[in-house]
C-alpha cells in the first residue's frame, strides 16, 4: 500500500468541524462515497436527505456558511492524489447538481469551474470518464444558463484532438463530445462540421480505449445530425463515408483501419437503404 502523501494528509481546507455537529455527520456520509467501486447503500440518497434537512433547518447566513464548508471539503477532496476521494467529490457534485438550493447561477458557475479543473489535472480514466458524466448532467440541468459552458468545453475538446498527441488528452475529448452531443444538441449541433473533421484523430488513436470512447461521441454525433441536420443529413453521411476509406488503405496500421471500420459500423446502423 502507497505511503500517504503531505497533500494526502492536508486535505480539509478550514477549520475541523465539531464531532457530533451537522458536518461531522456530512463528512462521514462524504466519506461512504469516496470509494473507486460502488458506493455504500444508500449513502448518496443519505447526502442528498442531509443536505435538505439542513436547508430546512439553518437559518440563511448558518446555511450560506455551511455550503461553504461542504464546498471547500469538495475542493480538497477534488485536489487529492487519491483516486477514490476524486470520485466521491464527483458523486457528491453530481447529487448537488439536483438539489434546490437557491442558488443555481453561482451552483452552474462554480460546478463548471470544478469540471475544468478536474479535465485539466486529471490522468486516470475512471476519474475521466465520471467527470464527463457529471458535465453532461450539469449541461442537462443547467438548461440555458450553461450554453457558454458548454460552448468552452467542445471547444477545448476539439482543441485537444486537433493537437499533438496526448493520450488522456484524447481521452478526455472524447468523452465530453459525446456528453455534450447527448446533453447539449442545441450548442453541440454548431460544431458538427468542426467535429466530423477532427474525431478520425482519436477514432484512429493506436489506443484501444480512445477509438472505443471516440465510437461513441461519433454515435452521439450522428444521433444530432439525424434530428437536427435534415438538409445535409446525406452530404455528412457521404463525407464521412469517404474519410472511412482514408483508413483503410493496404499499408494503413490496425488502429487506423479498425477505427474506420468502427465508423462503418455507426453509418450502417443508422442509414436505411
Amino acid at each position: 500500500m502507497a505511503m500517504a502523501t503531505p497533500t494526502q494528509s492536508h486535505r480539509y481546507i478550514g477549520p475541523p468541524p465539531v464531532p457530533g455537529t451537522s458536518f461531522d455527520s456530512l463528512n462521514r456520509i462524504l466519506a461512504d462515497l469516496c470509494t473507486r467501486g460502488h458506493p455504500k447503500d444508500g449513502a448518496t440518497l443519505a447526502f442528498k436527505k442531509h443536505l435538505e434537512e439542513e436547508a430546512r433547518d439553518l437559518s440563511g447566513e448558518a446555511f450560506s456558511r455551511f455550503m461553504d464548508q461542504l464546498y471547500d471539503r469538495i475542493s480538497s477532496l477534488l485536489e487529492s492524489s487519491d483516486v477514490a476521494e476524486n470520485l466521491g467529490a464527483l458523486r457528491a457534485i453530481d447529487e448537488l447538481i439536483d438539489v434546490a438550493l437557491g442558488e443555481n447561477a453561482s451552483k452552474v458557475s462554480r460546478f463548471s469551474n470544478y469540471m475544468r479543473t478536474v479535465f485539466e489535472a486529471k490522468r486516470d480514466p475512471e476519474i475521466l470518464v465520471h467527470a464527463s458524466r457529471v458535465l453532461g448532467h450539469l449541461a442537462r440541468a443547467g438548461g440555458a444558463m450553461t450554453a457558454d459552458e458548454v460552448e468552452r468545453q467542445v471547444k477545448i475538446a476539439l482543441d485537444w484532438l486537433r493537437g499533438n498527441r496526448v493520450e488522456y488528452r484524447r481521452f478526455a475529448a472524447v468523452l465530453i463530445l459525446k456528453e455534450m452531443a447527448e446533453n447539449a444538441s442545441t450548442v453541440f449541433n454548431v460544431h458538427v462540421p468542426e467535429f466530423v473533421d477532427a474525431i478520425w484523430v482519436a477514432l484512429r488513436d493506436p489506443a484501444l480505449p480512445v477509438r472505443e470512447r471516440a465510437v461513441e461521441a461519433l454515435r452521439a454525433c450522428l444521433r444530432v445530425i439525424e434530428k437536427r441536420e435534415t438538409r445535409w443529413r446525406v452530404q455528412w453521411y457521404y463525407r464521412m463515408f469517404e474519410a472511412t476509406q482514408d483508413g483503410l488503405g493496404r499499408n494503413a496500421p490496425v488502429h487506423s483501419i479498425h477505427g474506420s471500420l468502427l465508423a462503418v459500423g455507426e453509418l450502417l446502423r443508422l442509414i436505411k437503404v
